[in-house]
């Protein structure tokens, strides 16, 4: 399969998981906090721990693929669910042009999340080939390189537009 393929399906897992969600009702009710433990720390601190923590799930979404793309496939679709959840929750409290402000930085990460999760596919579908169908599949390194480059740019960049952008007044 190719990236462009396992992309699309990555895509799919991650609305499918922002669509559920959204639709989530937890049946009790939510008080949201007055302000964030994150907004104590320097801009520079801060864009260090969300850096890390967008790389962390890249991490997660990469090396999943040892599970043959289980552990891609699960950890996309919580994202999903959890931006999802997050939406519905924001909806009911904030006005629209609030949300658009604080999600737009977010839109870019979740490319990241994407293009990591088809990474981790790309991988667990390699193995697959390998040692359970015992087959020679070529591994095209350039490629998954590239993308896994990309991703870590993208997802540094978001980090950087959260920490100027979203919680910028």
């Amino acid at each position: 399969m190719s990236l462009k393929t396992l992309t699309l399906s990555a895509t799919a897992v991650y609305l499918t998981g922002v669509l559920l969600g959204y639709n989530i009702d937890p049946g009790f009710g939510i008080d949201l906090p007055a302000a964030s433990p994150l907004m104590d720390q320097t801009k520079t601190e801060l864009l260090w721990s969300i850096a890390g923590n967008n790389l962390m799930v890249a991490l997660i979404n990469i090396v999943g693929g040892f599970s043959l793309g289980v552990v891609s496939l699960l950890n996309t679709f919580y994202n999903g669910l959890v931006l999802g959840y997050a939406l519905s929750v924001a909806g009911d409290n904030f006005p629209v042009l609030v949300i658009l402000r604080h999600l737009l930085p977010h839109a870019i990460e979740i490319a990241g999340i994407i293009l990591s999760c088809s990474l981790g596919f790309y991988l667990g579908i390699h193995l697959f080939r390998k040692f359970i169908l015992g087959g020679y599949p070529v591994f095209d390194y350039r490629k998954f390189i590239f993308q896994a480059v990309l991703t870590l740019v993208i997802l540094f960049g978001a980090a950087f537009l959260e920490v100027f952008v979203s919680f910028s007044g």
